[in-house]
């Protein structure tokens, strides 16, 4: 394992759900609306929206891989049918106990790290056929995570409060109900809203909230909303689960199209021109995109401009008035995958806002976090330190240790 003369702080760090996650502080007006585990008699669970079966994360996570089985795989090696990976419980205590994850921390040389859902970055998109039920379904989650995580335990563990704005009133009355119950970070769903952008400003309300409490707003990779909707439109099954799917549904659905589609949004749409003080944290939807994105945005911000000028394009949010390459430097934060080039984002986006984060315990992070420093090398002593502590310190609303 590699080593460091200080504490990191990691920006990617997860916990496996029980199945009472959504259900022990669920509003019982939505009990059988709203997000459970059916279980048969075999024992075996399916996640369920009402009284259909979800379908990404439609099987509950009772056994996982171990942390860090796919790194092999890709980089390339076969994977071997007679010889089946094994499998663990996913309620492991160093999985679903905050006191023992500390004991982990601590032997991982970590100060601290930000906790984020597992089945839980699945369930936004499967709800959007019933609103009410689906916000109710995220306000009973933080209470869960109120429960049995805090939102910053012992100032080590860090839990985002999870945020439907499947409808704007009851996402502003949740921000302000977790914003009193000391959350430091929000967690959001990357991808469309049903006929609207998140950065329409019939949303201002919501963000306006957000950029006075100046709470970073997370974008990790998840159920996105667009099988049915991409992955339809080009003959593909919508309703495929997470083993299930192609490697065109990934490429379209699940992979970076999602995340590129949801910044150009939230930089087009001109969100951060109205509220400056907004920033936002991607995680764990990789950094290869970065560069591209970051010239496509600006020539899209001017070939669409009418030589009549801006009175002849419709600026959902108003007309920008900086390039977009800059909006985006200034407001987001990106956790790259340990198989990005980490010298490559340094020198698209700085080194002031690139994050470490080990994706820690799920299978396809890092089994040790601190071999992330290994994508590091070349760089300055000043700049991995940044990378692997500092940004995260402030980002995370930490003390100095």
């Amino acid at each position: 394992m590699a080593s460091l003369d200080y504490l990191a702080i990691d920006g990617d760090n997860h916990y496996y759900e029980p199945d009472d996650c959504c259900t022990r502080h669920l509003d019982a007006r939505f009990k059988d609306r709203s997000l459970h585990v059916v279980r048969g008699e075999d024992g075996s669970g399916q996640w369920h929206f009402g009284n259909k079966p979800l379908t990404f994360a439609r099987n509950a996570r009772d056994v996982v891989m171990p942390p860090g089985l796919y790194r092999a795989f890709m980089a390339g090696a076969a994977f071997d049918p007679e010889k089946p990976p094994e499998m663990i419980p996913s309620l492991s205590p160093e999985f679903s106990q905050r006191d023992v994850r500390l004991e982990v921390l601590d032997r991982q040389g970590l100060q601290a790290s930000l906790m984020i859902p597992s089945v839980g970055l699945a369930f936004d998109a499967e709800c959007v056929e019933d609103p009410e039920a689906g916000c109710a379904a995220a306000t009973a989650f933080n209470r869960w995570i109120e429960d049995d995580w805090g939102y910053a335990y012992q100032d080590r563990l860090i839990s985002p409060a999870t945020i439907s704005l499947l409808d704007r009133d009851l996402a502003v009355a949740e921000l302000d109900r977790v914003l009193d119950a000391g959350a430091r970070l929000l967690l959001l769903r990357a991808g469309p809203l049903p006929g609207i952008s998140p950065a329409d400003p019939h949303f201002d309300p919501f963000w306006a909230r957000v950029n006075e409490a100046e709470i970073p707003v997370i974008l990790h990779i998840g159920v996105s909303g667009y099988n049915p909707i991409v992955g339809a439109m080009w003959g593909e099954k919508p309703d495929v689960s997470e083993s299930e799917m192609s490697p065109f549904l990934y490429y379209t659905c699940f992979g970076k199209r999602p995340i590129l589609d949801t910044v150009a949004c939230f930089i087009l749409h001109n969100l951060f021109g109205r509220f400056p003080k907004i920033r936002m944290l991607s995680i764990e939807n990789g950094s290869s995109w970065v560069p591209d994105l970051l010239r496509d945005l600006d020539k899209s911000s001017r070939v669409t401009v009418s030589t009549q000028g801006d009175k002849q394009v419709d600026w959902i949010g108003g007309p920008l008035t900086d390039r977009p390459s800059d909006i985006f430097r200034q407001h987001f934060w990106v956790c790259p995958f340990f198989e990005d080039s980490v010298p490559e984002l340094v020198e698209t986006i700085g080194a002031d806002h690139v994050l470490f984060g080990s994706d820690w315990p799920h299978p396809e992070g890092i089994a040790e976090p601190l071999d992330f420093l290994h994508e590091c090398e070349g760089l300055p002593a000043d700049q991995v330190r940044l990378i692997m502590r500092e940004n995260n310190e402030k980002l995370l609303g930490l003390a100095s240790n």
